[in-house]
């Protein structure tokens, strides 16, 4: 397929959570005991059931994390609602252009703490959060820019038809076609560059080059993520003002997560996200218990490296895709 496989930052930074006791909401932690019917090495649940076993078990970290992103976008939706007034949309790109350089790191935030859910990994909400917003927030910059942008324009033409069409002109049926395909196939995109921009250390142009080949190789997946979003959004905007309380109750968790579950499989799946998260634990654990013990590595090992590169398509460890060395 082509898709370039860049690498996982060590276990211990991005991977790390343990069990949330904030008890902001109920968990589900009874139903991790072992007991009658419980298989010690059961597979996961998928669908319906696999979401409320998050929900459940981790609503407490994506709460939180949803009322941060709240926040880290309330500088873009208020800039961008002065240019909406103005009536003017130079004023409305460039104010979604500085808000994303906060938006992108929040909405990072989001997706770390829903994908650490999905993998069943452990770690107290805010301590991950905290490192994982800083660790990203260079890195989700760029596509928090790119991202506001394309939504700020997005939302401006699907106003400008609605508009049009409420005063007796219709903008046409190329207009149209041309509006929903640009909703359905950018949001198709974000769906896959997002968990990339948590998970995986690489150049944005990279991402975007990965996020379009799993668009296309996963199209049914990357259709329904990518409707989901839309219509949860859509339904936000038309609700407003009532959309701000749905936004603070549900907000990106809601759609984060259900995008997140729909796509996830296929990343792993590409990237082999968990296990070499688990090469990387274990090639730390090694070291430490080496250090601790004074033992020296045995003639016959390799050096643990610092980070993974995935190579699905190359011929040697350390080489990229495209032939070139790391």
């Amino acid at each position: 397929m082509g898709i370039s496989s860049p690498s996982v930052l060590p276990a211990g930074t991005k991977q790390e959570r343990v069990r949330n006791n904030m008890g902001l909401f109920p968990s589900a932690n009874d139903f991790r005991k072992a007991g009658p019917g419980v298989e010690k090495d059961a597979p996961r649940k998928t669908g319906v059931g696999r979401f409320f076993e998050l929900v459940g078990r981790d609503m407490s970290g994506m709460f939180l994390a949803n009322l941060l992103t709240c926040l880290g976008f309330l500088p873009v939706i208020c800039l961008v609602y002065v240019g909406f007034l103005m009536n003017n949309l130079t004023v409305m790109v460039l104010s979604a252009m500085v808000g994303g350089i906060l938006a992108g790191p929040a909405l990072a935030g989001m997706y770390d703490t829903v994908l650490r859910a999905l993998r069943d990994e452990a770690g107290y909400w805010w301590t991950t959060y905290r490192k994982a917003f800083k660790r990203n927030f260079k890195s989700a910059i760029l596509p928090g820019i790119v991202y506001c942008t394309v939504v700020t324009i997005q939302i401006f033409l699907v106003y400008f038809c609605f508009n049009m069409l409420y005063h007796g002109t219709n903008v046409g049926l190329p207009m149209w076609v041309a509006t929903v395909l640009n909703l359905v196939l950018l949001h198709m995109l974000f769906s896959y560059m997002w968990p990339q921009v948590v998970l995986l250390d690489q150049p944005f142009t990279l991402t975007l080059k990965n996020s379009l080949n799993c668009m296309i190789a996963f199209l049914p997946h990357a259709l329904a993520s990518s409707i989901v979003a839309i219509l949860f959004w859509g339904v936000v905007i038309l609700c407003m003002p009532l959309g701000i309380f749905l936004m603070l109750i549900f907000g990106f968790w809601f759609q984060t997560e259900v995008c997140c579950q729909i796509v996830y499989g296929d990343i792993d799946r590409v990237f082999h996200i968990e296990e070499n998260i688990q090469k990387l634990r274990d090639a730390e654990l090694d070291a430490a218990l080496k250090e601790e013990y004074g033992e020296g590595p045995d003639d016959d090992s390799t050096p643990k490296p610092d980070f993974l590169i995935f190579t699905p398509n190359a011929g040697r460890k350390g080489e990229t895709c495209d032939g070139t060395t790391k």
